[in-house]
This record gives structure tokens, sequence and C-alpha cells, in this order.
């Protein structure tokens, strides 16, 4: 691990029917997986990821710390969700560092295909750290 005094803040995105499942089952096995992030190791344990998904009007969201690529298997993570299998991309390993939350649609603005908008990630992030 290098020493930096800056960290990186991303969104992860769950979509789908089985999107807060989804997300879930990779928060319980210490995992995450997308189509959007590719995180080099140099930024290992600086990137923090905001990892959010939209399930009718609600936007649930948790954060938690990118600390390396996944060691075990991803279709063993997800293989207990009723959708299809793992979503694609890099799955990363995490450490939680909050819970699952609700978030405020005016707090995370419109989403993208990403999750939350850049600008609006550090007052997302500092609501799931003052939330616990």
């Amino acid at each position: 691990m290098k020493i930096s005094s800056q960290i990186n803040i991303r969104s992860w995105c769950y979509v789908g029917t089985t999107a807060l499942e989804d997300m879930i089952l990779g928060m319980d096995e210490c995992a995450v997986r997308d189509t959007h992030n590719v995180v080099s190791s140099d930024e290992f344990y600086e990137c923090i990821a905001i990892i959010v998904c939209q399930m009718g009007d609600n936007i649930f969201a948790h954060a938690a710390q990118i600390s390396g690529h996944y060691k075990g298997e991803a279709s063993d993570v997800w293989d207990c969700s009723r959708g299809s299998g793992p979503p694609p991309g890099h799955t990363y390993e995490i450490k939680a560092i909050s819970r699952i939350h609700r978030v405020p649609d005016e707090l995370a603005g419109p989403m993208n295909d990403h999750g939350i908008a850049d600008h609006y990630r550090v007052a997302v992030l500092h609501y799931l750290l003052d939330m616990g």
C-alpha cells in the first residue's frame, strides 16, 4: 500500500429486478462487480466505492473500501441470487464501511449508468458514513 493524501470515490451500480439482492450478496461476501469500474492495483485502499441500486423510487447504497482483486470465484458470490448469475465486469474485494441505507433522492441527484454522478458522490459518502 502506498501512502497517499487523496481518495478516489467511485460508484458501482447494480441494475435489474434483483439489484438490491445482488448488492446484499456482494456485501455479505465482500465483493463488488460491474462493467464500468476498472481499478488498478495502485488505487487499492485509496478507492472508496459507493455501491448503489435503484429499486422503484428508492435508491439504496452503502460505502466500502476497495482492497484488491477478489480472490474467490465470482459466480459463487451471486449463485444464491434469483438473477442470472454474477453481474458482468471485474470483481473486487471490498471492506464495507457503512451499512446499506436508503439515500434521499435530492442527495443522490439524478442517477446515471454508473450510479451516483461525480458531483454528488462526496455528499452521498458523508451521508452513508454519518448513518453508519
